[in-house]
This record gives structure tokens, C-alpha cells and sequence, in this order.
């Protein structure tokens, strides 16, 4: 498969596919196009988005309990609609909110949440690529299940919600059967100052400092996946830096849950720790734009800050990319946009300015008319 005369950093390309990989990019020629060359004149091409951290079934939950704080959020509103899904349910959010992440360029996403099967088989259904995260709870007697999701054909990893609701033991515990089957964790971690001031109070010290002291992040290290990391104190950023973590900024989510908005996105990459984005779940972020993530992203960091300078819009697509990029040997895993350039894709457009998306070489999604 070729992709034929698609703009890519200003310069007219022709992209040969081969397989799951790109084979060649090389200057746009002339030649008409083959039966299967896309035509992609007029367009610009991106490296596929990554979300970094959602709960694809919560499409089904879009706009339940908006504008409360995230405890009553949670406790009042979407831990009691979760208790009435079904594998069903589960199977058509999730199928719901892959098609929703290709129509707007992300080409693959990190999860957590329940029902794993379920949302296995809309992933594979919908073409996308993904790693799900079995979600666990109090002493993680969820594990016992691990056995079962390791065999669904999908990555997994392990995820205890968060250390006000998963116990010393099983947090313990999930980070052993982490080593034991070689999987990643992830984690909600310092989403809110409440959580820092509870854990202040029940351990004496801050939440990254709380797991250090039980020994997971010399433990696992950079297999930590942690999402929002928003209130860090200094020596916190050192922990997370000296063990190459990954934070997962969530802009949009945190905002609209009041959680927070300083996101010490600087500090991080340049403690060591591997900075990425996500959208959260749809019932918080309402809906799964990557490209509007990155917006969001970047004009906090300007915002805070007082330096419009800051993360400039190539930056942040490589952190919304994971570094990848349009070159030989890399994945196919890219999109088509109407765009003329990354600054309008980051700054002047939203997820519908997507055309066509490919993953592993295949066309996942194109755009009617």
C-alpha cells in the first residue's frame, strides 16, 4: 500500500506501507496512483495518537454526574452505575469509544477497568491497538483472574484504582504479580490535594513517597503507568524521575473535575520520567479527542507558567505520540487530516479534522464524503 503525495512537515511525501511497518517515505512523484495508493493530495500526516489512560466502557456514562467534585463524582454517581454492567454493556461502550478515539487519530489506548473479555473482543473487532488493565480493588482478590486475561489476545496490565482504595496488602500484592508475569502497573496516583492530605494523615507521608516505602518503585520501576500525578512535592518528582515512570497528564479530566491544573510537566522530563497524555474516561473528560488533549495540554503549561514558549506544538505531539514518528521501520500507525500543518492540528482543530486513520498498516477508519 502507498500513501501518495501526503504532506508531512511542510514537504510533499509518498509513504510505502509494507505489512504493519512503513517500508520508505520518500519525495512526492508525479506517476498517477495505482488502484490501491491512497490519495491523500491536499492532506497532512501524523504519527498515531496514544492515549494513555481511559476507561473506554464509560462512553455509556458520558455526562452522569457532571459538575460535582470527584469523591461525590465517584461515590454518588459512577461506583453505582458501574455495579449494573454487563458484559453487553461493556462490549458496546467499549466498541463505542474505539470507534470514537480512530475517527480523531489515537491509534491506540491503555485502560482499566472491569468485564476485560468484553472489552477484548471490541477491541479486536474494532481494529485498534490496545492494553487493557484488570482494575482491582481493597486486597486484590481480582488477581485471581489474571490467569484468565493473560489469555485474551489483547496486552494487560495490572491496576489497582488507587491507594485510598486498594490496602497496603494488595497493593503489595500487585506489584508481585507484576515481577511474576512481567506486566506493567498502573495506577491512579496524586489526582487530588484531598488524597495527599488523607495519605499525610494515614501513613505520614505523601503518596509516591507511601509506595516507595513499600518497596514497589524500586520494585517495578519504569513499569509504573501512573495517571494525573498532579500535586508532587520535589522529592516526589526525584522518586518518580529516578525510576523513569510514566506520568499520564489528563488535562481535560482534571480541570473539568476541579482536580487541579499545575501539571509539572517540565520538571518531570527533566527529572527522567516519561510524560504522556490521556483523556480519561468519557463520563469525566466526555469525550476521547486526543488532538483537543493536546491543545489543552500545551496552553496550561503557557498559562501557568507566563511563557508562551513553553512545550511548543512539536513537543507535544511527540509526547501524545510516544516519539513515534512518519519513518522507515516504524509502525503504520498514522492519520490523515485536512490540516495544513502540526500548528493547526494542535491549535486550530479538534478530531474531526481526521480523514482516515491506519493501524498496523490497515485502513481503520475513513471519514463519509
Amino acid at each position: 500500500m502507498n500513501i501518495r503525495c501526503a504532506t508531512l512537515e511542510g514537504e510533499a511525501v509518498d509513504i510505502k506501507i509494507n505489512g504493519s511497518n512503513i517500508e520508505s517515505v520518500s519525495p512526492a512523484t508525479k506517476s498517477p496512483c495505482a488502484f490501491d495508493d491512497i490519495d491523500a493530495r491536499g492532506l497532512s500526516v501524523f504519527p498515531g495518537l496514544i492515549n494513555m489512560h481511559s476507561h473506554a466502557p464509560m462512553t455509556l456514562f458520558r455526562g452522569l454526574g457532571d459538575d460535582q467534585p470527584l469523591d461525590v463524582w465517584l461515590n454518588e454517581y459512577i461506583w453505582p452505575a458501574e455495579q449494573k454492567l454487563t458484559d453487553e454493556l461493556v462490549y458496546e461502550g467499549t466498541l463505542q469509544a474505539c470507534k470514537e478515539m480512530l475517527a480523531s487519530g489515537t491509534t491506540a489506548f491503555n485502560d482499566m477497568y472491569f468485564h476485560l473479555p468484553a472489552m477484548a473482543q471490541a477491541v479486536k473487532d474494532s481494529g485498534i491497538r490496545a492494553m487493557l488493565g484488570l482494575n482491582i480493588f481493597g486486597n486484590g482478590d481480582e488477581l485471581d483472574k489474571l490467569d484468565e486475561v493473560m489469555n485474551l489476545g489483547v496486552p494487560v496490565n495490572v491496576a489497582p484504582h488507587s491507594i485510598y482504595t486498594v490496602s497496603e496488602k494488595g497493593l503489595r500484592r500487585c506489584a508481585d504479580a507484576c515481577v511474576e508475569y512481567g506486566l506493567p502497573m498502573h495506577i491512579h496516583m496524586s489526582e487530588t490535594q484531598k488524597e495527599v492530605n488523607d495519605c499525610l494523615r494515614e501513613h505520614g507521608c505523601r503518596p509516591w513517597e507511601y509506595l516507595d516505602s513499600l518497596g514497589i518503585l524500586d520494585k517495578l520501576g519504569k513499569n509504573i503507568i501512573a495517571a494525573h500525578c498532579l500535586h508532587l512535592s520535589k522529592n516526589e518528582i526525584k522518586l518518580i524521575g529516578d525510576h523513569n515512570i510514566t506520568c499520564v497528564h489528563c488535562p481535560n479530566s482534571n480541570l473539568k473535575l476541579g482536580s487541579g491544573y499545575r501539571f509539572p510537566m517540565i520538571e518531570l522530563i527533566e527529572a527522567g520520567a516519561n510524560v504522556t497524555l490521556g483523556t480519561d474516561g468519557s463520563a469525566s473528560s466526555n469525550n476521547l479527542d486526543m488532538i483537543e488533549v493536546m491543545k489543552t495540554a500545551a496552553l496550561l503549561q503557557k498559562g501557568w507558567r507566563g511563557d508562551p514558549t513553553v512545550v511548543p506544538a512539536q513537543q507535544i505531539l511527540s509526547i501524545a505520540t510516544g516519539g513515534h514518528s512518519i519513518a522507515p521501520g516504524q509502525p503504520a500507525c498514522l492519520f490523515l487530516s485536512n490540516v495544513k500543518n502540526l500548528s493547526d492540528l494542535v491549535y486550530a482543530s479538534h478530531g474531526d479534522s481526521v480523514v482516515m486513520t491506519l493501524v498496523d498498516g490497515q485502513i481503520v477508519y475513513k471519514a463519509v464524503g
